[in-house]
């Protein structure tokens, strides 16, 4: 019986040190077993800054019915958006949010790209020729029924004032103001 046990136990103890990486674990998944809400609205509800955290990371070409195409919301999660190969890349922030990511090459014939979330979701949007030059100076970036025209005040600073208008097919606009902050 006493040698069962010591097997079991010496079993046990080589596993935990196998070698292999334990799982990182994330910050809801935390939040929720020490029993905080991890930031979030109350169950049932959706805070209109926040993402839905249940929403998938990846962008679409055309945003959601009936969305308010002129209304930036929070970024969030973006990890599994393909904004093409890129050498830069340039975020528009409001009050400390994140509202736009661009990105493109240092090549001026190729276009860059940007996310924005609208009505909810991740939606892409592509920018002229002018590459990576254009997008830090500004550039207009055309989506499904919308147009994000980025005014960064002028000189070659890693981050500057900037002034965002988006534009909804139909006429309806938004202005924005903020920090288009490159790298």
């Amino acid at each position: 019986m006493i040698r069962a046990a010591v097997l079991s136990f010496s079993l046990i103890a080589l596993a935990a040190c196998s070698g292999e990486p334990a799982q990182q674990e994330s910050a809801d998944d935390f939040a929720n077993r020490i029993g905080g809400q991890g930031g979030q609205a109350a169950p049932g509800t959706l805070d209109p800054a926040q993402p839905d955290p249940n929403a998938p990371s990846v962008a679409v070409a055309v945003p959601p019915q009936n969305a308010d195409l002129t209304q930036l919301q929070k970024l969030g999660d973006i990890g599994g958006v393909n904004l093409g190969p890129r050498e830069g890349s340039c975020t528009f922030m409001a009050d400390g949010t994140e509202l736009i990511m661009a990105a493109g090459m240092k090549e001026p014939t190729i276009p860059g790209k940007a996310v924005v979330r609208l009505g909810g979701s991740l939606v892409t949007a592509d920018a002229g020729p002018g590459g990576l030059a254009s997008i830090k100076s500004g550039t207009t970036f055309t989506g499904e029924g919308f147009t994000v025209q980025v005014a960064p005040a002028a000189g070659e600073a890693q981050s500057r004032a900037a002034n965002v208008v988006v534009s909804q097919a139909g006429g309806n606009s938004q202005n924005y103001s903020g920090n288009w902050i490159c790298a």
